[in-house]
């Protein structure tokens, strides 16, 4: 009798076990639609900037992270100050979760001032950002300026690539709330550009990226060949917090268009995926993410490398956008308005 009970019971937990073996060795969808696929990690930029440099980092350390382990693979797509990519990202490409964007900073302020775009920030799909990209105004220890009160005495050249960028913009609005006299120089073809022409003495200065600053010009930055002289973000930078931000000055409608311009810098470099891809699979990428961030082999890197990471998940970030875009209508067309007049050389 007892003998019977050992074998039925034996019987009952191989069963058992065969029934639940299945489960447990399935694979997840998320799993079966990555294994052996490759995903495009794309930039609206050069590969040579910190889109590039934050797309690789992405690419080495997030992969292990996700179900099936996809290659990923970054394709660079330039142009029009990243709407190019943006509109490849949004309308062309594949909903399924084949393409990540590691999207252009502008893409929020382009989709509330940019009449025509073929984009809407509020319908990306964010699975989180890498480092904001708040930018600080630089002027070269020849130059002698020293504090933004020195760029109201006198005439300040600034160099940029365009006039529909953060770096432009915000010395304009400065010179319309402020009475600074900066002298925007357009054409150059990239930061490194504007730099030679900085050290040449072409120009008084200009704008980058904190990342840019501490992770190419840190050592000019200590001895005071650069010169911080105010901040092109919302708020004052922590690094630099005796400088101002554009966003201390003028009245409530010049600071809302600031606050715009501004959320280039909240956005940062950030990865998303357009609209439509499937629930399971953002949800899968934003916790590949969050591991990613945590993981000791990429806080080694970024720590070795001095590269400046400010993490901020998918669900906070998509928040924040959903947020700006509940600037009441009034004050967007007020805003826009005025942005159409900076980029047509007014006052």
């Amino acid at each position: 009798m007892f003998r019977n009970r050992v074998r039925m019971a034996a019987a009952a937990a191989s069963a058992m076990v065969a029934t639940a073996a299945p489960q447990a060795w399935a694979q997840s969808p998320v799993e079966a639609f990555y294994k052996g696929k490759d995903v495009q990690v794309l930039i609206g930029a050069g590969v040579g900037g910190t889109y590039g440099l934050y797309s690789q980092l992405a690419i080495r350390h997030m992969r292990k992270y996700i179900p099936g382990q996809p290659n990923l693979i970054m394709q660079s797509m330039p142009g029009a100050g990243g709407n190019v990519g943006l509109n490849y990202s949004y309308n062309v490409a594949p909903k399924d979760g084949s393409l990540m964007h590691l999207v252009h900073a502008e893409v929020l302020f382009e989709t509330l001032l940019t009449s025509g775009v073929k984009f809407n920030a509020l319908n990306y799909q964010y699975i989180g950002r890498i480092a904001d990209a708040d930018a600080v105004a630089l002027a070269t220890k020849a130059s002698a300026v020293r504090t933004l009160d020195d760029a109201r005495k006198r005439e300040v050249t600034m160099g940029v690539t365009g006039f529909a960028n953060v770096f432009a913009l915000g010395p304009l609005m400065l010179n319309r709330v402020a009475g600074t006299k900066f002298k925007i120089i357009a054409g150059y073809k990239g930061t490194s550009d504007i730099h030679l022409a900085m050290q040449r003495g072409e120009l008084d200065g200009g704008g980058m990226t904190m990342a840019n600053a501490l992770t190419i010009h840190g050592d000019k930055l200590k001895n005071g060949d650069l010169v911080p002289i105010f901040a092109i973000a919302s708020k004052r930078l922590r690094e630099y917090p005796a400088i101002p931000a554009m966003t201390e000055f003028g009245s409530a409608a010049d600071k809302t268009l600031m606050e715009i311009y501004a959320s280039a810098g909240t956005i940062g470099r950030a990865l998303a995926f357009p609209p439509g891809v499937p629930a399971d699979r953002v949800q899968a990428l934003r916790a590949a993410f969050s591991k990613m961030i945590d993981d000791p082999d990429f806080k080694a890197e970024v720590k070795k490398a001095n590269v400046p990471v400010t993490p901020m998940s998918g669900e906070q970030l998509g928040a924040y956008v959903a947020e700006v875009m509940k600037t009441p209508t009034a004050q967007v067309e007020a805003a826009r308005k005025l942005h159409i007049e900076l980029l047509a050389g007014k006052k």
